[in-house]
């Protein structure tokens, strides 16, 4: 080539030994278009063994673009060793034939990596034909032979995946299997995947199912669907059997033609079990429900609810009639329960039960309230362990609710006012008071008894009784506030319980407010009743601090409240707890007084004021205490009445003062009488043993040397049991006085129907009768109505002569008092009448 054309050809960026150093290689490549596409030139001068690469080509192997002219080592070097003999072989071939050279081999870089390079290039012969040069192009194709490379690893994985999946696998293209792994052989009934090829599938399926295959094969082809759901059809295998399959099937290219991939599953044994849990699932259902149980299954995340028939049949929903769209709380759950069911399910979802468990009610459609019990548990979980799906029973537990309030009613209410009896009253009374003290609060406890109302039983009746309790009741309630408790304790007696009090001031409130409501006329039958209460207030903690105690000083402040005129109020106080230990003592051993010897009876004189003569004689119990000294009647008689002493003490009384009227009258030889006082409950109870009359027979004395001293208020409601014992005192001969006449009810009508002997004026009008014109009066006028109505008139407690004589004075007939003489024991007294009979 001469100087003019290595000119030319460098203009166009061809190499030349002014470029590189390097004898030129003659190539006319458009340096332009070597570099847009990185591609590199190389030149290797036979003679000279040297080796001329481009710039592009040194940055490829990333030398420096200068080192363009390299020798036969450094080149070698540069090549792969394994593609060394390869490369030496192609370029042998070229120069013996002059064939071209088109090879891809392995180069490595400065850093070693490996890169894939493609060489293509021919034979240059001198003007006598001899080749003296090789030259060419060399191309970097690593990241075609990565790409390569990665998809033939992929195509292997997939292949071997394919292989070992045990589901089937099969390429169904224009209506024939052309490719099947060996899970599909054996679903399909053989060893070989060979024998499925080139079937179709409607080899293995029954005429019946060839025309959805069909539909759904043409969908495929159409690209009309990408994926087919999983669907279940049943092949008939090669080897003559048959199988359930799940088919799923995807659209793909197959050698560049559209196909089908299915994928087949044998879900044969899943069949037999779903089979067998269906029939298991519904004889548990049809156990359930003829069990009366019903089934629910709650969708967690979508919080849809579905019932069964059992559950339908709860609440009254007829199965054709859809369920509500939304299960809530506010068409089903009761208010009261919503709280308690929340809490009984979360703790379950939250793992802190292991079960669900909860009784509560629901509304059903026809509106009644049922409870029920329902149990549940999780039977699926998302994979982070969410619960996803609950299933559960519900069974129908009203009956069993009804019988249990039923009974609790009965073991905690009263049943005729329906408020808390004494057993609830004291567990809400300990809990109050351990509550007061958890908190530093006070508390009151009411302790009330109705007045009169014993008398309203008996002259109405029980049931009038009854009903005029449930109205007092409610009228209490009125009184107090919803956090107090009202309580029947037994009979009229009823406690209230105060808690949370701030001061005693609504204590005072509401007693005034109660005192007031009770006493306001009650309708019983045709007539108005009243009655009216005695209220004893308690503290806690300054009365008492232990339930039992305060609830007896409530009870014993009510006493001092009846004991100071009833209707009314009082605290307690501590001189009432040493007066209820005296009592508590006096009752104590008032029951062994009269074994011991320390009672005794003494007399008081009566006096004929016509002569002046002692004919009479009352007589009155005394006690004398071994430590205590002498004890007042009226401190032990009302203890007596209330431990039913009494009987034992008025029939020894009587006893004895009959004895000594049989005695006197021998002594004076004429009858003489002695007057007994009876008690209220002597006369309403009568039994053999206690029935006074019969120490009359046993002694052989004449009831005419007896008389008993009766009280007006027996004479105003009088019992039956009174009016019969009257009778037989009458029928006996023993004569009846009433005594402290004028201070009670009894009228004319009640004299003259009892039979009445005597009429006692009591002392209150004898003690002022000279100075109080009203006694006077009332005194006078007393003894001319005892005349009137053939009665004898005794005055008590005479003391003067000047009441002495103005009783002589009004035509009274008898007379008792210290101015005769005080009550003596029987010795004295016998001398006393001795010494009358003298004078």
């Amino acid at each position: 080539m001469d100087a003019s054309n290595r000119k030319s050809a460098n203009a166009f960026g061809n190499m030349t030994t002014a470029d590189t150093g390097c004898p030129s290689n003659g190539l006319l490549i458009p340096y332009y278009a070597v570099h847009a596409a990185r591609i590199g030139t190389w030149e290797r001068h036979l003679i000279t063994n040297e080796m001329t690469i481009s710039a592009v080509l040194a940055g490829i192997l990333g030398l420096p673009e200068k080192q363009t002219c390299l020798s036969l080592e450094q080149w070698e070097a540069l090549i792969f060793p394994d593609d060394l003999p390869l490369l030496g072989d192609i370029l042998e071939a070229a120069i013996q034939s002059g064939t071209p050279i088109d090879v891809e081999h392995r180069l490595l870089d400065v850093h070693g990596n490996v890169l894939w390079i493609t060489s293509r290039g021919v034979v240059f012969p001198d003007e006598t034909g001899k080749p003296i040069r090789v030259g060419g192009v060399a191309v970097d194709i690593t990241e075609k032979k990565l790409i390569e490379e990665s998809l033939r690893a992929s195509e292997e994985r997939y292949r071997h995946l394919a292989e070992m999946s045990p589901d089937g696998i099969i390429v169904n293209v224009n209506g024939r299997y052309v490719y099947a792994n060996q899970a599909a052989a054996r679903i399909l009934g053989t060893d070989l995947p060979e024998k499925i090829i080139g079937r179709s599938m409607y080899d293995f399926t029954d005429a019946d199912q060839r025309q959805f295959i069909a539909e759904r094969a043409q969908k495929f082809l159409l690209r009309e669907s990408e994926t087919l759901a999983p669907i279940d059809l049943l092949f008939r295998q090669i080897s003559g059997g048959s199988i359930d399959v799940q088919l799923t099937a995807r659209w793909t290219r197959w050698a560049k033609q559209p196909a089908i991939q299915i994928m087949l599953r044998d879900v044969t044994e899943l069949k037999q079990a779903q089979n067998r849990l269906r029939i298991t699932s519904e004889r548990l259902h049809f156990a359930l429900e003829s069990a009366g149980e019903g089934i629910w299954d709650w969708d967690i995340v979508n919080d849809k609810y579905e019932f069964s028939s059992g559950v339908r049949t709860l609440l009254a929903i007829p199965l054709h009639e859809p369920l509500p769209e939304c299960v809530t709380e506010s068409n089903f759950l009761h208010p009261e329960d919503t709280v308690r069911v929340h809490n009984a399910l979360h703790t379950y979802l939250a793992g802190a039960a292991p079960s669900y468990e909860c009784e509560f009610r629901i509304r059903a459609k026809d509106g009644q309230w049922k409870w029920v019990l329902s149990r549940g548990t999780i039977v699926s979980r998302d994979a982070n362990g969410k619960p996803l799906v609950m299933t559960g029973t519900m069974s129908d537990i009203t009956g069993r609710k009804e019988s249990e309030a039923t009974v609790w009613r009965h073991a905690n209410l009263d049943a005729l006012t329906g408020i808390p009896n004494r057993r609830l009253f004291r567990e809400r009374f300990d809990m109050e008071i351990h509550r007061s003290q958890r908190h530093g609060q006070q508390l009151a406890i009411l302790y009330i008894d109705l007045d009169r109302f014993k008398e309203v039983n008996d002259l109405y009746g029980h049931d009038a009784g009854d009903t005029l309790l449930v109205a007092a009741v409610q009228r209490m309630q009125r009184c107090v506030r919803q956090t107090d408790t009202i309580a029947r304790l037994g009979g009229d007696e009823f406690a209230i319980i105060m808690p949370e009090l701030n001061n005693s001031e609504h204590v005072d409130f509401v007693c005034q407010n109660l005192l007031g409501g009770l006493s306001n006329p009650f309708q019983v039958k045709k007539d108005h009743a009243y009655i009216s209460a005695s209220i004893g207030v308690a503290l806690y903690p300054i009365d008492a601090a232990d339930p039992e105690d305060l609830l007896r000083r409530a009870d014993q402040a009510m006493f001092a409240a009846k004991r100071n005129g009833k209707n009314q109020f009082c605290y307690f106080k501590q001189s009432m707890d040493e007066k209820a230990h005296h009592k508590l003592r006096i009752s104590n051993e008032l029951r062994y007084a009269l074994d011991n010897g320390q009672m005794s009876v003494h007399y008081q004189p009566i006096v004929d004021l016509s002569n002046g003569r002692i004919i009479k004689a009352e007589a009155l119990l005394r006690w004398q205490h071994p430590t205590l000294g002498a004890v007042e009647p009226s401190a032990f008689i009302p203890y007596a009445e209330e431990s039913g002493l009494i009987s034992r003490l008025g029939d020894w009384v009587f006893a004895q003062a009959a004895q000594a009227a049989q005695r006197w009258s021998i002594h004076t030889r004429e009858m003489f009488q002695v007057s007994v006082n009876k008690s209220p409950l002597q006369l309403m109870r009568r039994t053999a043993d206690t029935d006074s009359l019969r120490h009359l027979d046993a002694m052989q004395v004449t009831g005419s040397h007896v008389a008993v001293e009766i009280t007006e208020g027996i004479l105003l409601h009088a019992l039956p049991s009174v009016i019969e014992r009257l009778q037989d005192y009458r029928n006996a001969g023993v004569q009846v006085a009433i005594d402290d006449f004028g201070t009670g009810y009894a009228s004319m009508t009640y004299l003259q129907l009892f039979q009445i002997d005597y009429l006692k004026i009591d002392q209150s009008f004898i003690r002022d009768i000279t100075s109080n014109p009203a006694h006077h009066t009332i005194t006078e006028t007393m003894i001319l109505m005892a005349h009137k109505l053939g009665l004898k008139a005794i005055a008590e407690g005479v003391e003067t002569q000047e009441q002495l004589d103005f009783l002589k004075a009004a035509g009274c007939d008898y007379a008792q008092g210290f101015l005769f003489s005080p009550a003596l024991p029987p010795e004295q007294f016998e001398e006393l009448l001795r010494s009358r009979m003298e004078q």
